[in-house]
């Protein structure tokens, strides 16, 4: 049986634009700018387009990705 040995809360922003997504959401390869914007337009990434910029939504993307990784850590035991 897991115990919580500590809490963190953190604050962050709930949209960030799609090019800082991309340089901390991605290693290695990752997807163009465009492909990200047709993710946000077709729904498949949760965004926002205000004033033609693109921002995804780090909220929605935390807490309904199917990422293993982000998963594994929010995890509540």
């Amino acid at each position: 049986m897991a115990k919580v040995l500590a809490e963190i809360t953190i604050k962050m922003p709930r949209l960030m634009e799609v090019g800082e997504y991309r340089k901390l959401r991605y290693a290695g390869r990752n997807p163009s700018l465009q492909q990200l914007k047709k993710w946000i337009e077709e729904g498949e990434v949760v965004g926002e387009i205000k004033g033609g910029m693109y921002f995804v939504d780090l909220q929605a993307e935390l807490t309904g990705s199917s990422d293993p990784l982000l998963a594994k850590m929010l995890e509540v035991a």
